[in-house]
């Protein structure tokens, strides 16, 4: 999976205020993991969006499609279970477990959103964050 990250020079980090490059490796580790458990349950429409310094909730949002609410609850155990088994990290809140319509997961510095279609075309996420640098 290209991730296509560019990881910047630690003085440059420093100066802008950003995370060193120990924490940035985490991130990217982070974010393949989690895309890798959304690929391997079939998830849809993978987008992830680097939303640093347009917010202080995170630096990536990752939104996911399931099919169902089924699905949806496949998608988002596969990744806590990935999370957890390849890189020994615990998801911090989870939330909308209960409609399984939008469950939201916060790693910190990584959002993971996996909607139902019309609940992902309803919400439009990507239209909220539009001419953010999308991570293929």
């Amino acid at each position: 999976m290209n991730l296509d990250l560019k990881m910047e020079m630690p003085d440059e980090l420093e100066q802008r205020g950003v995370k060193d490059p120990e924490t940035l490796q985490f991130i990217q580790n982070l974010l393949v993991t989690i895309q890798e458990a959304l690929d391997d349950k079939q998830a849809d429409n993978v987008e992830t969006m680097k939303v640093t310094g347009r917010t202080s909730l995170a630096d990536y949002f990752i939104v996911a499609t399931a099919r169902n609410s089924t699905h949806c609850k496949i998608l988002s155990d596969a990744v806590e279970e990935a999370v957890m088994k390849k890189l020994n990290y615990q998801v911090r809140q989870v939330e909308g477990m209960d409609t399984r319509k939008w469950i939201v997961l916060d790693y910190g510095d990584i959002i993971v959103h996996v909607m139902r279609q019309e609940d992902r075309e309803f919400y439009n996420l990507e239209k909220l964050w539009q001419n953010l640098k999308t991570v293929k």
